[in-house]
């Protein structure tokens, strides 16, 4: 597949440009044979809004540099056309060109390339325009559309659609949004390559937004200061231990579709740390609940265990520690033997873990996806294959909560993993990553998820249904949403688990007080 590329500056492309070229250099089916300079720019902000923008990318935005070593030897040989050379071009047979121009789709017309002119609907606003917007219009969260200008059609088609979690600074979220693009159009040219035409998503394309007035530049001024003092207060809490953000657990009996959040019983923790992350198990007749103890202290996270008795949290101890952050112990069965699979994405891989003697003595069995930042993986088997659904980042943020990796294993030990050819199957930061393990209800599997979206990590839970599920395609429904406002003073909820007819939540106070006030397990005030 034949692929042009429109550059503001061809020569010396922006770094996130570059680990797009990259990304599109690394696969056989795509060939990238020439460089367009345009001659079209998008619209200006009000001088007050570039000239901060300017400020706060110095500052707070600036890129990763690229190491692209399949685009270097590319980039040498790569021919440089001016638009105006349009004859040239069209001899080149160009099955896609992607615009990552300002011009944002306007610098070219498609039926130079068989399947069109590619762009992201972002880039057709100033750089920090719609981070911004975002921030002043106290968006959830920034949608990004992939469109194509096609030969013979009037308006633009959208190909695909995604979601992203704002962030602090406008600048960021531009950047982010500049990287992340990159995972949306590669997964939709290998699409294009695979069945030979566009998969059109429903939908028109959104309308750019609004300019940047002065007034909606000092509106953000305000916010990104208010941001600021809200961080240093979050730092002034966790010295005094007053553990801000603090997870605790939740647990109730029920349907997880239809139970009631704020009649579970709650189970604070201990000393100066949290719990979040819980998996139930059950052994010999008892109920255990594995969950991630976080240490404010060491700012890392170990595994700790206990077991659920009346309604209490009783004899927690440690299941699990390392020299590394663990977190999202995901337990399962195999051969008569159990493993545990938690988040070891501070070690760069997914480790699967033996239990020696239950609770609390594990040896590590496996590893997966070496020199990979994956995060709270699953693994199930479905209809005689095993699945591992994960999050991945490939960009320079790290990023794990807009892009659900599907791979279909050969066994619980993930000796060979094939990736799903539609990954990331979910691109959508309220849906995308795992919020628990999968489970069964009435022949139908549902996926816990959490909703990552108001710029902050762990807004709310999803519980997905999932329609398909085959190597080659993959869809899942929503049909529940649990949100942080069941209760007061909660700030998030982002977990489920459920076994033996026991659900368990994991939820997120503002700040949870001195370590040893109050008792370890509650029931709800009636």
């Amino acid at each position: 597949m034949r692929i042009g590329v429109i550059l503001d500056t061809p020569v010396t492309p922006e770094p996130w440009a570059e680990r797009l070229l990259e990304r599109i250099c690394k696969v056989p089916e795509l060939a990238l044979c020439v460089a367009i300079e345009p001659a079209v720019t998008c619209r200006r902000n009000h001088p007050l809004a570039r000239a901060w923008h300017a400020l706060e990318q110095a500052v707070a935005a600036r890129p990763e540099p690229a190491h692209c070593p399949a685009y270097a030897a590319l980039r040498d040989r790569l021919p440089i056309f001016a638009l105006a050379d349009r004859a040239e071009i069209a001899a080149l047979g160009l099955d896609v060109i992607l615009d990552l121009s300002t011009g944002g789709g306007r610098s070219c017309p498609p039926e130079l390339a068989r399947h069109g002119l590619w762009f992201v609907d972002a880039w057709r606003a100033d750089p920090g325009q719609r981070g911004l917007r975002a921030l002043v219009d106290r968006q959830p969260v920034i949608p990004m559309c992939l469109c194509a200008h096609m030969a013979g059609q009037a308006e633009p088609v959208v190909i695909a659609t995604g979601t992203l979690n704002p962030k602090a600074a406008a600048t960021r979220s531009d950047l982010f949004i500049r990287e992340k693009a990159g995972v949306l159009i590669v997964r939709e040219l290998m699409r294009v390559q695979r069945a030979g035409a566009i998969h059109r998503h429903d939908g028109p394309v959104p309308a750019e937004p609004a300019p940047v007035s002065g007034g909606d530049a000092l509106h953000y001024a305000h916010r990104l200061s208010a941001l600021a003092l809200n961080r240093v207060a979050e730092g002034a809490r966790a010295r005094l231990r007053l553990r801000p953000e603090m997870f605790f657990l939740k647990t109730i009996g029920g349907d997880p579709l239809g139970f009631d959040p704020s009649a579970a019983i709650d189970h604070l923790p201990e000393g100066n740390a949290y719990y979040a992350d819980p998996f139930l198990w059950d052994r010999d007749g008892q109920l255990h609940c594995f969950f991630e103890v976080y240490d404010y202290a060491t700012h890392r996270g170990h595994i700790g265990v206990g077991r659920l008795v009346d309604g209490r949290l009783l004899d927690v101890r440690v299941a699990l520690r390392t020299d590394y952050h663990l977190s999202f112990p995901f337990l399962f069965e195999d051969g008569g033997s159990l493993f545990m699979m938690p988040e070891s994405c501070a070690a760069r891989r997914i480790e699967i873990w033996r239990c020696v003697a239950f609770p609390d003595r594990w040896e590590r069995q496996a590893t997966a996806l070496e020199g990979t930042a994956a995060s709270d993986s699953t693994l199930t088997r479905i209809d005689g294959r095993w699945w591992l659904f994960t999050n991945i980042s490939t960009d320079p943020f790290e990023e794990m909560n807009s892009e659900l990796h599907l791979f279909m294993a050969s066994g619980p030990g993930l000796e060979t993993l094939v990736p799903h050819p539609l990954n990331p199957v979910v691109f959508d930061s309220r849906t995308a990553r795992n919020g628990g393990r999968i489970f069964e209800r009435h022949g139908i599997r549902y996926r816990p998820s959490q909703d990552n979206s108001h710029g902050t990590y762990g807004h709310g839970l999803n519980l997905m249904r999932i329609d398909r599920l085959t190597p080659d395609d993959y869809a899942e429904t929503l049909v529940r949403r649990i949100e942080p406002d069941f209760e007061p003073g909660i700030t998030g909820c982002h977990h489920l688990d459920v076994r033996s007819g026991t659900i368990v939540i994991d939820v997120r106070k503002r700040h949870g007080g001195w370590p040893g006030k109050g008792p370890r397990s509650r029931r709800p005030r009636r």
